[in-house]
């Protein structure tokens, strides 16, 4: 009888482990809409070749979609936005991207992103190497709460 009992809460042990709260998959975890600030550094080269930097922090707002692509919207200022597009590699928890983002002039644009809870982590260089443009960013982004619609 004690062999049973000692099988048997093994057993009730077991299958409540297995029950607990599964994450989800990144892909999924991805998924949704983020606002946060982006920590900006943009150095340009003039014509001597000098660089020339400028830091800055601006809020981003970031909408990632189940098919792996992403927009987002960096408000420099009033009256000065950029855009961003892409498309993620997502490889257990590595996500890699490529796409551009448009300011003044068009950027290619490559980075990676991590996500812990509700919380979006973005680093990323953009490029115009005719420009002698480059733009690192590192954002923080937080999962914004989607509100349902009032009941009729």
């Amino acid at each position: 009888m004690k062999v049973k009992s000692i099988l048997a809460v093994a057993a009730l042990g077991v299958a409540l482990v297995s029950c607990g709260t599964k994450e989800a998959p990144v892909s999924e975890q991805l998924v949704g809409q983020w606002s946060g600030v982006d920590s900006i550094t943009v150095t340009v080269l003039d014509s001597t070749g000098t660089p020339s930097t400028q830091t800055f922090a601006a809020p981003i707002e970031l909408e990632y979609l189940a098919d792996s692509t992403f927009t987002a919207v960096i408000m420099v200022n009033d009256s000065t936005n950029v855009t961003v597009g892409g498309i993620a590699t997502v490889a257990d928890a590595a996500v890699n991207f490529t796409g551009s983002m448009t300011c003044a002039q068009t950027l290619e644009l490559s980075g990676n992103m991590s996500v812990a809870a509700d919380t979006l982590y973005v680093n990323y260089t953009g490029v115009n190497a005719e420009a002698g443009i480059t733009h690192e960013g590192k954002a923080m982004v937080i999962r914004k709460v989607v509100e349902a619609a009032p009941a009729q």
